[in-house]
């Protein structure tokens, strides 16, 4: 995570800038974007999750 402070689902393209809140268990983004793609067949773009 160092230097920089960001976490990214490259297969969906979620990004989030809060890595603490990822590892204490913030998913919900990543998951909805996943269970979207898996879905539609088409690649979520959701940046910058806070």
């Amino acid at each position: 995570m160092q230097p920089y402070q960001l976490v990214k689902d490259l297969r969906t393209g979620v990004t989030s800038t809060q890595p603490s809140d990822v590892i204490d268990g913030d998913l919900d983004a990543f998951m909805a974007a996943a269970l979207s793609q898996r879905v539609t067949g088409e690649r979520v773009d959701v940046e910058d999750v806070d």
